[in-house]
């Protein structure tokens, strides 16, 4: 896909997670870069894994290159899932009365809670379980 239709797939993607949350809008929609799996690996993991996307606030969104976005709805799905980080950035979403931890699993299970939403508006089966809290937050959580 070329960086004009990311742009504006992007763009349609913030839309719908506006129609399906309680966010707004955000003033901005961040660059959408497509890597090979062999990028994303050296970029994001120590070593192979399985990261298909990802978000940096710093630098936008990164996507596998094997995603087909102009004709699956699970791969759209996904880059909407990174968009989702990206809203919740701009809006300042659970920002800093928790600890990074708590921040991280929060955004990450209304991430795939909003993937999930888009998904079964298209009519499509498949849905993303939704993650728990590591470990390591489960003491801190439990006491709010």
């Amino acid at each position: 896909m070329d960086v004009p239709s990311l742009s504006s797939l992007a763009a349609e993607l913030v839309s719908a997670i506006s129609l399906l949350s309680h966010y707004p809008t955000p003033p901005s929609i961040p660059p959408v870069v497509v890597l090979t799996q062999v990028e994303m690996q050296a970029r994001f993991c120590n070593g192979p894994c399985r990261v298909r996307a990802a978000y940096d606030p710093e630098y936008g969104v990164f996507l596998d290159d094997r995603l087909d976005l102009a004709r699956d709805p699970v791969d759209r799905s996904i880059l909407l899932h990174e968009l989702v980080h990206h809203v919740q950035a701009q809006a300042g979403r659970f920002d800093p009365d928790h600890s990074e931890c708590q921040r991280a699993s929060r955004d990450e299970r209304e991430a795939y809670e909003i993937q999930n939403r888009y998904l079964a508006s298209l009519n499509v089966a498949r849905r993303f379980p939704l993650p728990r809290f590591a470990p390591a937050c489960r003491e801190t959580s439990a006491r709010e």
